[in-house]
């Protein structure tokens, strides 16, 4: 989205993003010509003096008092480095809430209701904002939750193997959910010896792993989510899904 800008000093082009900005200008300044602006933010830096311009008008009125007339355009490369920011704060975010799942103190109300459901005591249903669509978030949920009933009724002798496998899962989709750039978190090796131990030998261990994202790929020797794939809604539920299973294994 390409960033508007409130006001513009008439004098030396510098533009101001509040009255707030626009009145420490003018008092350090002292100028007083301002007007409303549309013109976009770019960031030019002088190669002779270095001085910053964060609009065409702005370098042009530089250039017309000092002659250097040669910028650096750092507009894309500032750009990108917002948006890095915002995409770790958006990881951070994640991180934060998954982590406050493992420490969620569940009310009375919400355990007499647990009590009530599978041997599992895994939700049925994702909560969901008003006006989100439940249908395609509820049915990845009820796919993950027949496969941990799946993994649990096939290992009734082995409780020791069946937390094994779910705490293995959550390590999968936390390290997706908090480095979703990392390609090595996006992949597993099917005949990974330890994989094979814990998940991959399991009935239901692989298939929850492709309900959160994960594909075969072609020749069948890796488990491997594409980065477009990464689903945040998808992840955080299969996190909700996972401690409650732990929490009622």
């Amino acid at each position: 989205m390409v960033e508007k800008l409130l006001l513009q000093c008439g004098d030396c082009g510098t533009l101001l993003k509040s009255a707030e900005k626009a009145e420490e200008h003018a008092k350090e300044n002292w100028h007083t010509n301002f007007r409303e602006s549309n013109e976009e933010f770019v960031y030019l830096l002088c190669k002779v003096c270095g001085k910053q311009c964060v609009c065409k008008t702005e370098s042009v009125i530089h250039s017309r008092k000092s002659g250097h007339t040669e910028f650096y355009d750092r507009t894309a490369e500032v750009a990108e480095e917002a948006a890095r920011r915002n995409r770790a704060n958006i990881r951070q975010m994640l991180r934060v809430a998954i982590d406050r799942l493992d420490e969620a103190d569940t009310s009375e109300a919400a355990r007499r209701q647990q009590q009530q459901q599978q041997q599992l005591g895994l939700p049925s249903r994702p909560v969901l904002q008003e006006g989100q669509s439940s249908l395609p978030l509820a049915a990845k949920v009820e796919q993950m939750a027949e496969c941990l009933r799946t993994i649990q009724q096939n290992s009734m002798d082995d409780a020791a193997k069946v937390m094994q496998a779910f705490n293995s899962l959550r390590m999968f989709v936390r390290n997706i959910a908090t480095n979703p750039d990392e390609e090595k978190y996006r992949k597993i090796r099917i005949s990974n010896t330890a994989f094979q131990a814990r998940v991959g030998h399991l009935r239901g261990g692989i298939e929850f792993l492709e309900v959160c994202g994960f594909e075969r790929t072609t020749g069948g020797e890796h488990l491997y989510m594409q980065r477009e794939n990464v689903d945040f809604d998808v992840l955080y539920s299969a996190a909700n899904v996972l401690n409650n299973a732990i929490g009622n294994a």
